[in-house]
């Protein structure tokens, strides 16, 4: 028997997202950021998680949205993905997938909840984007 998938739900901006809890190395509070020079605007700075640095990134002004109005929250992805942080609004709460249902349309995976629908992003791939994106 395979074991039930947990996700963390978080805001960014006006959206909802869910990450596979098992991409997820900490939720921290906000932290004092080295700069990064030459970085995009959503590209806020560094951090150390593990004695890994990070890059942290600003959720919600990445995917296009304003930079998030009320940051809260920064989520380390797993390091061994790479290093990179969202700076993010509130972390609502963690679910698991059994009592939920996972749905898949023309713009992503949604995770289905009875109060939330929030968009299932993959670390590995918004890992290689964001390095991608830097890199121009």
């Amino acid at each position: 028997m395979s074991e039930a998938r947990r996700f963390l739900l978080m805001q960014a901006g006006s959206r909802r997202y869910a990450v596979p809890l098992e991409q997820v190395a900490e939720v921290s509070e906000l932290r004092i950021l080295s700069p990064v020079p030459r970085a995009p605007v959503w590209c806020l700075g560094a951090t150390r998680s593990a004695g890994v640095v990070a890059a942290v990134v600003d959720l919600a002004w990445y995917l296009g949205e304003e930079p998030e109005p009320a940051p809260e929250k920064l989520v380390v992805l797993d390091l061994r993905i790479g290093g990179l942080a969202l700076q993010v609004g509130p972390v609502a709460s963690v679910v698991l997938e059994a009592p939920v249902r996972l749905e898949q349309d023309n713009y992503g995976t949604w995770l289905m909840t009875p109060d939330t629908k929030a968009e299932l992003l993959d670390a590995v791939e918004l890992v290689q984007e964001v390095s991608a994106a830097m890199a121009r």
